[in-house]
């Protein structure tokens, strides 16, 4: 079975202006995502645990956003070719229960939710990852992984395979994604 991890905030819904949202009620300098052309954009306006705590409330208040529009189909397309799903997010445990609610009344399908800090701990049998983070999609690279995402000011230069929707992700992923021998 071809298993491909699947990453929740910037993938299935859009997080990042929610995101500055809320790090403007704590600093109304901050500058906009369009901008956020690394991950430690914030280190000079904001503290990390600033950071962390505005990340944290976002991700218990899911079920206040939906996902983009092609979220359910680009999961049911990977369902339907075979793929084992497992939806992988940095948040904290609290936030299991209202992200696998979020994820079933959206008709998000996916097998196996992986809330942690490190998602490289799945990476094994893996035979790609959808993800945003260069982090994330440098780990992926490295362990010889096929890896793609969505295109964001903050990975646009980084050389990884990004496209501007999950449609276009899926294509790859048929593309260069095959099961293991």
């Amino acid at each position: 079975m071809k298993k491909v991890a699947v990453d929740i905030d910037n993938t299935l819904w859009d997080f990042s202006p929610v995101f500055w949202d809320r790090l403007r009620e704590i600093n109304p300098a901050i500058i906009p995502p369009a901008i956020w052309n690394k991950w430690d954009f914030w280190e000079t306006y904001i503290t990390k645990k600033q950071l962390y705590t505005a990340i944290k409330e976002i991700h218990l208040e899911q079920d206040r956003f939906l996902p983009f529009d092609g979220a359910r189909p680009f999961l049911a397309s990977l369902k339907d070719r075979g793929f084992y799903i497992v939806i992988a997010s940095h948040r904290a445990p609290e936030a299991r229960a209202v992200t696998a609610k979020w994820l079933l009344e959206h008709g998000l399908v996916y097998d196996e939710l992986h809330l942690s800090n490190d998602k490289s701990i799945i990476f094994k049998d893996l035979c790609a990852v959808v993800d945003d983070s260069p982090s994330v999609l440098d780990r992926a690279r490295d362990a010889g992984i096929v890896r793609v995402g969505l295109r964001r000011p903050w990975n646009k230069e980084t050389g990884h395979p990004l496209f501007e929707t999950l449609e276009e992700i899926l294509a790859y992923l048929d593309h260069n994604c095959t099961p293991p021998a």
